[in-house]
């Protein structure tokens, strides 16, 4: 074979293999540059509704990501879309004046978040009266009178994924978000200095009680992880009747909020029958 057609034959053959090669290169290209694109149209943007009890949209409500510090509002038609939320668990509050908040544990790992809806109940307040929607049929030593309690929506309640999502390291990171308190650092045996929280409302005292009762010895030392569930009652109008005495104490001049705790230890006594 001629030198040539050796040479026609090489360039043909390399500009063929150069012509592929850039088609695959291409191809990769291609493929890199849309997929990272679809991933972030979906990746950490979580989209839902806010009604109220009759299903109404409810617009210009804060909906946040409380750990995530990242917050908007819904539209007219109570719709909004939170972006570029961290990974992870999240705790999502949504709150509007005159409502009670809500909020709602997600996980921002899965693939595919599901819509969130929440359905905000109305506060009704009068001049100096509170209007109550009755809790006093719900159990009061038992946990589940806390979930009977958290339907009625008198107060405020966290459960388990709720805290869980905040991830709590201090007593206080239990009640973020949550309006009516405010953080006060306090020394602890343990950590050296914790920090607690304080009630901004009512006569601005807060009270305790523990699984439904006033707390022993044996919960000194209980930490957040102890911790299944929490509620809170702003003003002592609010407080169901099995435990006024703990939001009044007969060792004090005036009624306080109140926040009952509900212990991991507690609980599964309960369903163990272990006294």
């Amino acid at each position: 074979m001629s030198g040539a057609m050796s040479g026609a034959m090489s360039g043909a053959m390399s500009g063929a293999m150069s012509g592929s090669m850039r088609g695959v290169v291409l191809a990769i290209v291609a493929l890199l540059g849309l997929a990272p694109t679809r991933g972030l149209a979906q990746e950490g943007v979580l989209r839902g509704t806010v009604t109220d009890t009759t299903g109404r949209p409810l617009a210009g409500v804060e909906v946040l990501s409380v750990n995530g510090k990242r917050s908007t509002r819904t539209d007219r038609e109570g719709r909004f879309a939170l972006a570029r939320l961290p990974f992870g668990q999240q705790l999502i509050m949504a709150r509007y004046p005159g409502y009670q908040p809500a909020d709602r544990a997600i996980n921002m790992l899965d693939a595919n978040v599901p819509e969130l809806t929440f359905r905000l109940r109305r506060i009704v307040q009068l001049i100096d009266t509170v209007r109550i929607v009755s809790h006093d049929g719900c159990a009061a030593y038992d946990f589940t009178g806390f979930e009977c309690r958290r339907r009625a929506g008198v107060g405020q309640f966290r459960g388990l994924e709720e805290i869980g999502a905040l991830r709590p390291h201090f007593w206080a990171d239990m009640f973020e978000g949550m309006p009516g308190f405010r953080n006060v650092q306090v020394p602890d045996p343990m950590l050296g200095m914790d920090w607690d929280v304080e009630s901004t409302t009512g006569w601005r005292c807060l009270e305790s009680g523990w699984n439904g009762r006033e707390r022993t010895a044996n919960l000194e030392n209980v930490r957040p992880a102890d911790i299944v569930a929490i509620e809170h009652y702003d003003v002592y109008e609010k407080v169901p009747a099995a435990y006024k005495r703990l939001a009044w104490p007969t060792s004090q001049p005036k009624p306080c909020a109140l926040v009952i705790y509900w212990t991991k230890d507690f609980i599964e006594r309960q369903r163990t029958g272990r006294r």
